[in-house]
């Protein structure tokens, strides 16, 4: 094989058998048309099996590409293809980011039909073929075969996953991209026919074509084994670090290096990385005895002067006497004549992952120090990892010693209040899942008196699951922003952190500062400027006259939008819900227990508890009487879409309820042990279902929402 890389798109040459040649390039999803290329998976590439993350971060990554500039190049990533025997171009990897195109492209063709010259060749193949996955390839080809097999939302039907267990990922991811295609258009001013044509001719995809003559082991041993690149955040660190003195830069890389380990606790992530121990953090260990102390709050790590800890711990590295100074002096007492001896135990704390990953976070900080420095909105950061360097820009924007090393600091202090007052994906061993939720620093000692008078000493530091009620509800509403806002940027942690750096504030004031920035930002009437903007000016802006704008609740709320209601407002109820959980429970009869355990998760299907559409053996049951929808005088709209007759709910769900009357509904619902949503649990308690109880139910959380709208106003 020749040793040579060439931009060569000649692909009829590239896929000739006596090719030997690598080549690399640039092609979009219109120039795979041009080229008539079309790809097949080898027998060796798993199959598709790409979740509801994956394929929202993809989705939201395009349309922030596509709002942000339709003319923009979008850099996708990279493929690597090969020739086969035949004479074909294997799709040898990336064929999951591929997949997902292929699937996105095939939904908006219902918008866009010129999509359907990607999606299927001029010969009406699809354009990926699955080498020995039958099944899955006559999906692509042929969906209405598959037709007894679904239900009415293109679902599979339960019982016969076995029978079709090859196009159950691709029925599912083709499934969430419809529901989130139609979450993107409950924006008005997003042109779903524009965005099929960005996709299709701005999306750029890398290209590595290898001959079918190497050796494909030791492509992939080479893949896997090669040099790590440095990532963006590493080369953003030494730009800013050549900023600061050779004296102090030690200090500064290993802030950042703790901070930068974002699954991991900022203690525990200095502690190793500084190879400091707890007394170094938190002083001396008389401070640990938690039950005599008057205030709690100066022993916090966020309080740790994080500077003089490290130098001095540097310092104290430097002038450590070695053995042949204690040899010669005789001052040194080599003696331990303590009465103490300190030990330190393991660290304790449930393995979590944060919610967002570093890049994001050091954009969330820059967007703080922007603020502190009053940069204009016009000016605020994006949060696009990708762009980290391009926007971090540290040539102009740090130039200095003074400005490097107030943004480290920043960080630090930035990155100690994340973990303290932001949600984490925790996982429960018991379980075998993730939940949201925040875990509070618990200090103490142990002390054992021997019996020659000297006492041995153990400290413990650990991670506990928050017990504060204000803290537990900052879960659940961070838990409601987090599934309804993008997934990648999750814009609302500027102004909450910037507050929170900025503010000395109780965790009762931290819970309403996030409530009234929720209304403000996300279910106020004049929210018409671009996210990123409108998170950041938000800081300056006089709340009370914001909150003066807020949704008329009443009138938003009995509009028959149906599934046109975006997923915020269910995201939001379920919030309230949990809040006035003691209130409700008592009300009506419900469990309390069961409540108060309820988590929030990713749901992305609004759907209609009685039936759009009844089977026809359930025709006879009666939503709403004729006498009663010509006295409501609609106007071509139905109560079947009042929004008490609305639930958010998960695909899986969305897809076992489907046209069930309301009793089976209720049936399944019932014999399940924990609460999938509040909303359904107010709903099922009913013995039945009709336009009335609908009405009744829709009232009742109007006016729950109402008054909760209300309380934020009272700051």
């Amino acid at each position: 094989m020749e040793a040579l890389l060439d931009k060569n798109d000649d692909f009829t040459a590239l896929a000739d058998q006596d090719n030997k040649k690598i080549a690399s390039g640039l092609i979009t999803l219109k120039s795979v048309v041009e080229y008539q290329l079309h790809f097949n998976i080898p027998i060796y590439q798993r199959l598709y099996v790409w979740k509801s993350n994956q394929i929202k971060t993809l989705l939201e990554d395009i349309k922030n590409a596509f709002l942000k500039d339709i003319n923009y190049d979008f850099f996708l990533g990279g493929v690597m293809l090969s020739n086969n025997s035949l004479g074909q171009i294997d799709l040898v990897d990336g064929q999951q980011r591929f997949t997902t195109l292929w699937l996105i492209c095939d939904e908006l063709s219902k918008y866009n039909p010129s999509l359907k010259n990607f999606t299927y060749t001029a010969q009406n193949e699809p354009r990926i073929y699955f080498s020995i996955r039958d099944k899955a390839q006559k999906f692509l080809k042929d969906k209405e075969s598959f037709k007894e097999f679904l239900n009415d939302k293109g679902e599979i039907i339960k019982g016969a996953e076995s029978e079709v267990s090859e196009i159950i990922p691709l029925v599912e991811g083709r499934a969430l991209i419809r529901e989130f295609l139609i979450e993107f258009q409950k924006n008005n001013s997003f042109d779903i026919i524009a965005f099929s044509r960005f996709l299709y001719t701005q999306i750029n995809l890398t290209y590595t074509f290898i001959p079918n003559k190497s050796d494909m082991n030791r492509v992939f041993e080479a893949m896997n084994n090669r040099g790590k690149q440095l990532e963006h955040h590493e080369l953003l660190k030494s730009r800013l670090l050549q900023k600061i003195p050779k004296e102090t830069r030690l200090t500064y890389a290993l802030i950042w290096d703790a901070c930068s380990d974002m699954n991991t606790y900022i203690e525990k992530s200095l502690k190793d990385v500084a190879d400091l121990n707890w007394k170094d953090l938190y002083g001396n260990t008389a401070v640990f005895y938690e039950e005599n102390l008057t205030d709690k709050s100066k022993f916090e790590i966020e309080n740790v002067n994080i500077l003089q800890v490290l130098k001095r711990e540097q310092l104290q590295d430097n002038i450590d006497p070695s053995l042949l100074d204690i040899l010669k002096d005789t001052s040194v007492d080599v003696k331990n004549n303590s009465k103490k001896e300190i030990t330190e135990n393991e660290y304790s704390s449930k393995s979590f992952r944060s919610i967002i990953p570093f890049p994001a976070f050091l954009l969330h900080t820059l967007r703080v120090y922007q603020l502190k420095n009053d940069f204009s909105k016009e000016l605020s950061a994006e949060v696009i990892d990708k762009k980290l360097l391009e926007v971090f820009n540290v040539e102009e924007n740090f130039d200095t010693q003074d400005k490097a090393e107030t943004f480290i600091e920043l960080l630090w202090r930035v990155r100690v209040l994340f973990d303290k007052y932001v949600i984490k994906w925790i996982y429960d061993n018991e379980a075998k899942e993730e939940f949201h939720g925040i875990e509070s620093i618990q200090l103490s000692k142990s002390i054992l008196k021997n019996k020659n008078g000297t006492t041995n000493e153990t400290i413990s530091v650990q991670r506990l699951e928050t017990t504060d009620e204000s803290l537990r509800a900052l879960v659940k509403l961070q838990g409601m922003l987090y599934h309804s806002q993008e997934m990648t940027t999750q814009y609302w942690l500027t102004p909450f952190l910037y507050f929170l750096e900025k503010e000395e504030l109780s965790t009762q004031q931290l819970l309403r500062k996030l409530e009234v920035l929720d209304n403000i930002l996300f279910y106020s009437t004049k929210n018409t400027s671009k996210l990123k903007e409108r998170t950041f000016e938000i800081v300056f802006q006089d709340f009370k006259e914001e909150l003066n704008h807020l949704e008329d609740t009443q009138k938003y709320l009995t509009q028959l939008s149906g599934t046109n209601y975006p997923n915020y407002i269910f995201y939001k109820l379920e919030y309230i819900l949990w809040k006035n959980r003691n209130k409700i429970c008592s009300a009506h009869q419900l469990d309390l227990e069961r409540w108060n355990d309820f988590r929030l998760t990713a749901k992305n299907s609004v759907e209609h508890i009685f039936p759009q559409k009844s089977k026809e053996e359930n025709k006879h049951i009666d939503y709403i009487s004729e006498e009663e929808l010509d006295r409501l005088q609609l106007e071509g709209k139905h109560p079947i879409d009042d929004f008490g007759n609305l639930v958010l709910l998960s695909p899986g769900m969305n897809s076992e309820y489907s046209n069930m009357p309301y009793k089976q509904k209720k049936g399944k619902y019932d014999s399940k042990t924990d609460a999938d949503s509040l909303k359904s649990e107010l709903i099922f308690k009913n013995d039945d279902w009709n336009w009335k109880k609908a009405e009744q139910h829709r009232n009742e959380m109007i006016k729950l929402i109402s008054e909760y709208i209300y309380s934020t106003r009272i700051l």
